[in-house]
């Protein structure tokens, strides 16, 4: 449920417990507050983490966005309103949930929890209409129409934000930085896992737990982040790979694997754009695969995780026998045409 389903883990967090709200016991503020910290920490490291890669890689990117380096958060997404308004502020609907330290936001002066009024003059409120025409579980259109119209506004120019910080209204302009196009994102699940859809990269709390540094975060989301920049749920659809039980089966599993295997090849060039050691890979895949090297990534869809070691292996010494351009390292996935899967 994306956002909405992690607004019930922030709010049971604050119970001191994963279960709703409304069975959770209740415990010393002090345990909840610190709850609480580590959570938006865990978004500010992935949004930071999915930031630098994505703004570091821009030059090479097919599809490019102005990025602010924000999450928003809207107070439909949490059952408990009231408890949602004391604990994170919402001065109005909408509200700052992370930011990139020292990203355009920040740098114009934007802070956690400003509560946002209007954009470009106009109130930031979504109509009842355009609420329904968004394919989205309920609690998640809100959230969805302000990323679409902030993303819109920002790919235009410099934006103009009211603000209320406390009582007090004002008004910011940030200026967005170019940036691959993908959104970054927390999801709250017992499971390890990541995923891409085209547009956003998401990652699980275990698996961002699991993470030794930000070089292993890096690995994960860079691989992610390459789903998306060679549109492979396009292409996999467009060649009518099945999904589900049967993508574990002839052609739709080769296929998928095929994409894998772009995805790890891509992965380690984003890396070093970003200033990440792809080594990074190397250590979370080997470390993964001896601890938790069954299930999905060791079915026909993925590499077992040695021969996915072997292969970020032979993409590094692509790498370092490649030119480095005044831009970054063209990665070769990125230079050369989509071509249908087959």
């Amino acid at each position: 449920m994306r956002k909405a389903a992690r607004a019930w883990l922030a709010l049971a967090l604050l119970a001191g417990s994963a279960a709703p709200l409304a069975s959770a016991p209740a415990k010393p503020a002090a345990s909840a507050d610190m709850s609480l910290a580590q959570l938006r920490a865990s978004d500010v490291r992935v949004l930071s983490v999915g930031y630098r890669l994505a703004t570091a890689n821009a030059p090479f990117c097919r599809t490019v966005e102005n990025a602010a380096g924000l999450t928003l958060h809207h107070i439909g997404q949490y059952p408990d309103a009231t408890g949602a308004r004391a604990t994170f502020g919402f001065a109005s609907d909408y509200a700052v949930l992370a930011l990139v330290p020292d990203g355009p936001a920040a740098r114009a002066g934007l802070r956690t929890d400003d509560a946002i009024t209007s954009l470009n003059g106009a109130p930031f409120a979504p109509s009842d209409a355009e609420l329904a025409a968004i394919d989205q579980v309920p609690a998640y259109r809100p959230i969805a129409w302000a990323d679409a119209r902030l993303r819109a506004a920002l790919d235009k120019g410099p934006v103009t934000l009211g603000i209320l910080r406390g009582d007090q209204p004002s008004t910011l302009t940030v200026e967005g930085t170019a940036a691959c196009r993908s959104r970054f994102e927390l999801r709250p699940s017992a499971s390890y896992g990541a995923s891409a859809d085209g547009d956003i990269v998401g990652i699980t709390v275990p698996m961002l737990s699991f993470m030794a540094d930000d070089d292993e975060l890096a690995a994960i989301l860079a691989h992610e982040l390459s789903h998306n920049l060679l549109e492979h749920q396009r292409r996999l659809n467009e060649a009518g790979v099945q999904r589900g039980l049967m993508q574990q089966l002839g052609r739709n599993a080769r296929l998928t694997l095929a994409t894998e295997i772009e995805a790890d090849r891509l992965s380690i060039w984003l890396m070093a754009n970003a200033g990440y050691d792809p080594q990074g890979a190397i250590r979370f895949w080997t470390r993964y695969g001896k601890q938790r090297g069954k299930g999905i990534f060791s079915a026909p869809t993925h590499y077992r995780w040695k021969k996915r070691v072997g292969l970020f292996g032979e993409e590094m010494a692509k790498l370092t026998a490649a030119t480095r351009g005044p831009q970054g390292w063209h990665p070769p996935l990125l230079a050369e045409p989509l071509a249908p899967l087959q």
